[in-house]
C-alpha cells in the first residue's frame, strides 16, 4: 500500500477518532501532545524514519497536509462554540447560563 493511501486513511479515519469529543471537552496541552505523538509515531512507521532523525516524520506529514493535532482541535473547538452560541435550543440556553 502506498504512503498516499495510508496518509489519506489516517486523515479520514484515525484523526477524527482521536479528536472525538474534544470539541466540547477541554484538553490540556499535555494531552494534546500525547495525541499528537500518536500521529507522529504513525508518520515514523509510514515513512520508515529512525528515531534518531529528529522531526523528519513531522516534516513528511506536513508535506501531506497533516496538521498538528493541537491546531486541529482548536479549530474544531472554535467551530463548535460558534454553532453552540447560534443555536436557539432551550437546552443550550439552560447550559449557557
Amino acid at each position: 500500500m502506498s504512503a498516499d493511501v495510508v496518509i489519506e486513511l489516517l486523515k479520514t479515519k484515525c484523526i477524527p477518532i482521536l479528536l472525538y469529543g474534544l470539541d466540547a471537552c477541554p484538553a490540556s496541552p499535555r494531552q494534546l501532545r500525547s495525541l499528537n505523538y500518536v500521529i507522529v509515531s504513525c508518520g515514523r512507521q509510514i515513512f520508515n524514519v529512525n528515531s534518531s532523525e529528529i522531526d523528519a516524520e513531522s516534516e513528511c506529514l506536513k508535506m501531506f497536509r497533516v496538521s498538528d493535532l493541537a491546531e486541529v482541535a482548536a479549530t474544531r473547538k472554535d467551530r463548535f462554540v460558534k454553532k453552540y452560541v447560534l443555536n436557539s435550543s432551550i437546552v443550550c440556553d439552560m447550559c449557557y447560563l
